[in-house]
């Protein structure tokens, strides 16, 4: 192959991996949205409705709280300190009615001992903050509804933020780049000879 040729050859090849690359994104992100909706369409129609505080148990815990934004109450029917709170949680649930992007849940421990033990809780009730099934954050603040509304707030703030930060750049696409400068760096060491 002349080397010409060659000088033809590689950006077209560039070209058609880079448009590639294109294409494979946007399938991507259409098979992500498809994932999502699918996990979200699995479950139930009362699931995670706003306004309303949805219902743990020891066999959806894991699959539900898998996707999405969390926040946990982990308590014990006995526990005095949940009783007093358990208005204080409904009127959160209802406060933050508006912020679909939250759901406020409750699991009972004492039929959940296994997770509840994951979780490692000195009292109760515990709130944890948990984003597709990791734990953020615990709340550790008085449970008046001001200081965990608060708490709510900032943690909703911090995954708007981190939601707005730029996207990384698609590993195709660096290894696009990484062509162009080998074939660049091919080229410079080609003796050119136009006869």
């Amino acid at each position: 192959m002349s080397k010409f040729l060659y000088f033809l050859f590689f950006p077209i090849a560039i070209l058609v991996c880079n448009a590639r690359s294109k294409v494979f994104s946007s399938e991507q992100s259409v098979n992500l949205t498809a994932a999502t909706y699918w996990s979200i369409k699995h479950r139930s129609i009362d699931d995670c409705t706003p306004g309303k505080v949805f219902l743990l148990t020891p066999e959806n815990f894991y699959d539900i709280t898998a996707k999405g934004t969390f926040f946990v109450k982990f308590y014990e029917p006995d526990c005095m300190g949940c009783e007093d709170f358990e208005s204080t949680w409904k009127d959160l649930a209802k406060s933050f009615k508006s912020k679909r992007s939250v759901c406020f849940a409750e699991l009972d421990c004492e039929n959940a001992k296994v997770i509840c033990n994951e979780y490692e809780l000195r009292y109760e009730p515990n709130l944890i903050w948990i984003e597709n099934g990791d734990e953020v954050r615990q709340y550790n603040g008085d449970l008046t509804f001001e200081r965990v509304s608060n708490f709510v707030k900032e943690m909703n703030e911090l995954n708007s933020s981190k939601n707005s930060s730029p996207e990384s750049t698609h590993p195709i696409a660096v290894s696009n780049y990484l062509k162009l400068v080998g074939w660049l760096v091919f080229v410079r060491s080609v003796p050119i000879n136009f006869h």
